[in-house]
């Protein structure tokens, strides 16, 4: 039995597919990220963009598909996620670590790092090679999500595994990146910052998306998909939220949720940096 780790979260993105699906599709307030963070951009076409930390791909596919010509490119540290980033015609996918990126300096016009930077030990030195790949004058985009967010659904997990003597694994989540934080780390490396905050919540009407999106953050409540009780504790999660429908007819799940896109723009060499 392997304990759950970033790297076998990420062997497979079809757990990160189970979460992005869910929140396009059961989000109280309807909510378009990529569209949230290409016009937070504010990005005329041509410009070379890397994504870090690219997952699935689906942000350089919707720029794509909203006609980017200028170069794109993904990095993971996930082969799954490289692999997915190089299928979308016109991307480029490269295996890397926000930490140290296989990058030169002063590459790209515009970095992108979305849900991604909570992952890491280190933040700041990830913002810092995030400074030192983009040009003067470029703009790098940081999406964290608030704290707390989706802990109800977490709770109940977690709950759970503890029943089972499993709990969180170290290192999968920096409690300290978040909503909250990120937007002082940008103005430290960067010298400036702008905000821009969603608030929502997951809503669920019936227990079946609740809980395959439950299910979908078993690693992160230590659940390993090798563990020997693996189809029982996922048994106990969908009693207990099939309960709590039976329990409370007519009402819905709700679990808040939200996130910030926090841009900030490169200084030119001749300004001073922190």
């Amino acid at each position: 039995m392997t304990t759950p780790s970033l790297a076998s979260e990420y062997t497979s993105l079809d757990p990160l597919q189970v979460r992005i699906d869910t929140h396009r599709r059961f989000s109280e307030i309807t909510d378009d990220v990529n569209q949230v963070v290409a016009e937070a951009l504010r990005l005329g076409g041509g410009e070379y963009l890397v994504d870090i930390g690219c997952g699935t791909g689906e942000f350089l596919a919707h720029l794509m598909h909203h006609g980017h010509q200028g170069p794109l490119a993904g990095i993971d540290t996930s082969p799954a996620a490289v692999a997915a980033a190089a299928q979308v015609p016109g991307v480029d996918g490269f295996r890397g670590a926000a930490e140290d990126l296989p990058l030169a300096d002063s590459v790209c016009d515009v970095l992108t790092a979305r849900h991604m930077l909570y992952h890491l030990t280190d933040p700041m030195r990830a913002l810092r090679e995030f400074r030192r790949v983009t040009k003067p004058g470029g703009t790098v985009c940081v999406v964290v999500n608030h704290p707390r967010t989706c802990q109800r659904t977490h709770d109940l997990v977690a709950g759970i595994a503890e029943q089972y003597e499993l709990t969180a694994p170290a290192g999968m989540i920096n409690e300290d990146v978040n909503s909250d934080t990120v937007p002082d780390m940008m103005t430290e490396v960067f010298g400036n910052a702008a905000v821009h905050r969603m608030d929502n919540a997951l809503i669920f009407p019936t227990p079946e998306p609740a809980i395959r999106f439950a299910e979908s953050l078993f690693s992160f409540c230590g659940i390993a998909s090798d563990h020997p009780q693996y189809t029982r504790i996922r048994a106990d999660v969908e009693a207990k939220l099939g309960g709590w429908f039976h329990d409370n007819p007519g009402q819905t799940w709700r679990d808040p949720k939200g996130y910030t896109v926090t841009t900030a723009i490169r200084p030119a060499p001749s300004e001073t940096l922190p």
